[in-house]
């Protein structure tokens, strides 16, 4: 019998990318929270802005993970 070991390896990011990735779950967070509360005050124009704004930051952020993924 062969025993399989599996390996977890953590890589060391620098802090700057620490940095960049908390800015971009807040810039997340601040446009739901503007494009809910535009939707609730009953402001559709600007709602459908921050909602088109958070597809465009969550998938750009997507494909950066995707392409950074295997460094």
């Amino acid at each position: 019998m062969s025993e399989e070991k599996f390996v977890i390896e953590i890589k060391k990011r620098p802090w700057y990318e620490w940095l960049l990735w908390a800015i971009w779950l807040f810039a997340l967070v601040f446009l739901v929270q503007n494009a809910v509360a535009s939707g609730v005050e009953l402001e559709p124009r600007a709602a459908a802005i921050f909602w088109v704004m958070f597809i465009v930051f969550l998938l750009g952020g997507g494909v950066v993970w995707f392409v950074r993924r295997n460094q």
